[in-house]
């Protein structure tokens, strides 16, 4: 004897809804934290380039006009 289609109620669907209404706050509040540490490990890095270059900068031997002109593109020699 074959099983026909059971019919859904109301009641199972807004089971369903706020089932799915959990899982996706729960998928966002991940995506958020997710988010916030590449946000972070972003800003590290940047921080790290910053002081490689201010460093880099330091010990160079040619001055602050030369170093900028160089980074704007001038081509003054």
């Amino acid at each position: 004897m074959a099983r026909g289609k059971r019919k859904m109620t109301t009641q199972v669907l807004d089971r369903k809804i706020e089932e799915q209404k959990a899982v996706l706050e729960k998928a966002k509040l991940k995506y958020e934290a997710e988010k916030e540490t590449l946000a972070d490990l972003i800003k590290l890095r940047n921080e790290m380039q910053k002081e490689e270059l201010m460093e880099a900068v330091l010990k160079s031997e040619h001055s602050y006009a030369e170093i900028m002109a160089f980074i704007k593109g001038d081509s003054e020699e």
